[in-house]
């Protein structure tokens, strides 16, 4: 059970574990709130798991509560297992007998009040409470009522779906992007949202472009705020960086951008754990981020 199933790092995870479930031995169905966050669903259509969109377009909705309820009554699960707080509280508060385990993605405190009572009143009706970090964990674990079992797992990658990017890809990439061969170039991964540090970002990226005007910076993900993008934009143009900066939208494949950049650079107010940032490692990519939330875990030991 999620709220959506677009294509942010939780998503992604969820989608790419698909070759490892356990098919052999249990049945999977997948719930998910929000009907137009849907880009990954083909991916468990496609493995011939069963999707129900519960059309819920409001964490407030009235229907919310019912549907959900009645979704987990018909299937009799064994165990449902959340990875959003608000349909994660529905969960809890309409199944108190099912078996519940959820996976905190993100630090409490970066949600709304609301969201964060929700999860937090109703973590009694966990059997388990699962962080991507030991920093989520630490949230997780402060104040009262406690999960009656707390445990970390770090975010994982699928190596095998980077393993086909080339030098092919990484010259189309240029290419496309009209960006001069030798040219340096500095990018993220990441929605266009202010806790993703956009606006720090470019800043940087103009103290870079001073001292290496050969540098170009490049932006991949979706805007997840109305009119974000063109602020940053004008940012780009009012720090006289605009040549050097390429806004490059929502990819369905990443890796062969990751593959073209010569540093990672993250700027993140706040991450759970950050699964682009282990992406680019992976990919043998250097890269510079804050140190915030799981940011630290990711990288490993001094």
């Amino acid at each position: 059970m999620v709220k959506g199933l677009g294509l942010g790092g939780m998503e992604r995870l969820l989608s790419e574990s698909i070759p490892y479930l356990s098919t052999d031995r249990f049945e999977y169905e997948i719930a998910y709130f929000t009907p137009w966050k849907d880009d990954v669903v083909p991916a468990f259509v496609d493995a011939g798991l069963e999707v129900h969109c519960l059309d819920i377009t409001s964490d407030l909705s009235p229907a919310a509560f019912g549907r959900v309820r009645s979704l987990i009554r018909r299937g009799a699960y064994d165990l449902v297992h959340t990875h959003s707080p608000m349909p994660s509280a529905f969960v809890r508060a309409g199944s108190p007998r099912t078996k519940i385990v959820h996976t905190e993605h993100s630090l409490p405190a970066s949600r709304n009040r609301l969201t964060r009572f929700a999860n937090r009143a109703t973590y009694p009706f966990c059997d388990a409470v699962i962080s991507v970090s030991k920093v989520v964990e630490r949230e997780v674990n402060r104040g009262w009522p406690k999960p009656r079992i707390s445990r970390v797992i770090h975010g994982g990658i699928d190596e095998r779906a980077m393993a086909g990017v080339g030098p092919a890809d990484v010259h189309t990439i240029r290419a496309g992007l009209e960006i001069p061969p030798g040219a340096s170039i500095v990018g993220n991964v990441a929605h266009l949202r202010k806790q993703k540090g956009h606006e720090v970002w470019l800043k940087a990226a103009r103290e870079v472009v001073a001292e290496r005007p050969d540098t170009f910076f490049i932006v991949v993900g979706r805007e997840k705020e109305a009119g974000y993008q063109d602020q940053l934009e004008r940012l780009a143009s009012t720090l006289g960086i605009a040549d050097n900066v390429r806004f490059v939208g929502f990819q369905p494949d990443p890796y062969p951008y990751l593959a073209s950049f010569d540093v990672f650079l993250m700027a993140s107010e706040f991450e759970g754990f950050p699964i682009s940032l282990v992406e680019a490692m992976a990919m043998g990519r250097p890269v510079v981020a804050p140190d915030v939330g799981g940011v630290a875990e990711a990288l490993g030991p001094e």
